[in-house]
């Protein structure tokens, strides 16, 4: 049990590595929009990503609800740092 917690615990710092390296892009779109005078939020390409994601998440056996709740989540603080 040790061995596989630890394999989990790797995997959840990569997830936050990644959601970080994430973010940092983010913010750089938010500049990019605040340029080109563009709206933080796209409705059409969020609506667009999450079909996209709960396909790929449930080849892997996750539920479109988790995969809403995820992005719900991180969409939120992609457009919250976009503002800024």
């Amino acid at each position: 049990m040790d061995e596989t917690r630890k394999q989990i615990n790797t995997i959840d710092a990569l997830v936050i590595a990644l959601l970080g390296k994430r973010m940092k892009f983010t913010k750089k779109i938010g500049k990019l929009k605040k340029k080109a005078g563009l709206a933080i939020w796209d409705k059409k390409r969020e609506m667009r990503l999450r079909k996209i994601y709960k396909a790929i998440g449930k080849k892997d056996g996750l539920s479109e609800e988790f995969i809403d709740k995820l992005f719900d989540v991180i969409f939120d603080e992609s457009r919250r740092l976009q503002k800024e």
